[in-house]
C-alpha cells in the first residue's frame, strides 16, 4: 500500500505551484498520501524470533520478547500518539495565525509543500526501515504540523472559518470513534478490514485516473472533483473512510501490544494514528469547504 501510493507524489508537486484551477486536486492527493502511507504498516515492524498466528496482517510474524526485552504496551502508544498529535497541533496552529497576521501566503503554500514533501519522505524510511520510528517520529510531526498550517491557511482564504469547522469535526469523529470501538460496537473483524482496505484502494484507483487526466488532457473526472451533488458525495465518502480508519489504528495498538510487538512499535503506532488524523482532517476541509462554497 504505502509503495501504490508514491504514484501520486508528482501530482502533489505540479498541483501545488500551479495553485489555480487545479487546487482540489492536490488537495485530494494529499489526503491519500497521508491517510493511507500508514493504514497497512508493513510486515517487517516485527523481526521474527519466534513465529507467531495473528489475525492481524501487521503481526503475522511477532517478535516475542524472552530475553528480557522491554515489548510496548498500549499506554505507551497512546502517550507517543498523543505526544506527535500536539506537536502536530501546535506547530500548525502556530503556523496558521502567524500567516494570519501577516497574511503571507507564500509561506502558506510552501509550508504545505515542504510538510507535505518531508511528511511523505519520512513516513516512507519509516515504513521501509520500521527501526527509524523512534528518532523520525517527532520530526514527522513536525513536518505534518506544518502541512496542516499551511492548508489550513489556504482553506481559510477560500472557505472562511472551515478550518476550524473541520478541526471540531475531527476532535468530535475521533472521541466517537474511539467510543464505538471500545464499547465493541464496531469491530476491526477481517471483513470490515477488507472493506476499509477495498474502499480506500477504489479511492486510491479514482485519483490515478484523475492524475492520468490531468497530465495527458489537461482535464479531470466530470463532476466527481466538483463542487455538485456527486463531488459532496465523494468527499463524504473519503471522509467516512478516513474516519473508520481510526478503528484500524486502534485495533492495531491493541494488537502489537497483545502479540508483544517491540517497543518501537508505539512510535510506528503514533505516526500511523496522526497520519489518520490528518486525512480525516482534510477530508473535513474538503467535504465542509464543498457543503460551504456558493460556487
Amino acid at each position: 500500500m504505502p509503495l501504490f501510493l508514491s504514484v501520486f507524489f508528482g501530482d502533489f508537486l505540479i498541483i501545488l505551484y500551479n495553485n489555480e484551477g487545479m487546487y482540489f486536486l492536490v488537495e485530494s492527493d494529499i489526503s491519500i498520501i497521508v491517510g493511507f502511507c500508514f493504514l497497512v504498516p508493513p510486515q517487517s515492524i516485527i523481526r521474527k524470533r519466534e513465529s507467531m498466528q495473528s489475525n492481524n496482517p501487521i503481526l503475522t510474524r511477532a517478535d516475542v520478547y524472552s530475553d528480557g526485552a522491554q515489548p510496548m504496551t498500549v499506554q505507551g502508544a497512546i502517550q507517543k500518539s498523543i505526544l506527535l498529535t500536539v506537536i502536530a497541533a501546535v506547530v500548525g496552529i502556530s503556523l496558521f495565525f502567524y500567516c494570519l497576521l501577516t497574511m503571507n501566503m507564500s509561506i502558506a503554500y510552501g509550508a504545505a509543500l515542504v510538510g507535505a514533501i518531508g511528511g511523505f519522505i519520512l513516513a516512507m524510511v519509516t515504513t521501509f526501515k520500521p527501526n527509524t520510528a523512534r528518532t523520525l517520529a517527532i520530526p514527522y510531526a513536525l513536518f505534518e504540523g506544518a502541512f496542516l498550517g499551511g492548508i489550513s491557511m489556504i482553506f481559510q482564504m477560500k472557505y472562511p472559518g472551515v478550518p476550524v469547522k473541520a478541526l471540531l469535526a475531527t476532535f468530535i469523529t475521533t472521541l466517537v470513534m474511539f467510543a464505538l470501538y471500545r464499547a465493541k460496537i464496531i469491530r476491526a473483524t477481517e471483513k470490515f478490514k477488507s472493506v476499509i482496505i477495498s474502499a480506500s484502494i477504489a479511492i486510491a484507483l479514482v485519483f490515478v485516473v484523475q492524475f492520468v487526466m490531468s497530465l495527458a488532457f489537461s482535464s479531470s473526472i466530470p463532476y466527481v472533483f466538483e463542487n455538485n451533488w456527486l463531488g459532496i458525495g465523494f468527499a463524504a465518502f473519503v471522509a467516512i473512510i478516513a474516519s473508520l480508519s481510526l478503528i484500524l489504528d486502534f485495533d492495531l495498538i491493541e494488537s502489537a501490544a497483545a502479540q508483544q510487538a517491540p517497543k518501537v512499535t508505539e512510535w510506528l503506532c503514533g505516526i500511523a494514528l496522526l497520519a489518520t488524523l490528518v486525512w480525516m482532517y482534510f477530508s473535513f476541509l474538503r467535504l465542509i469547504g464543498f457543503l460551504g462554497s456558493d460556487d
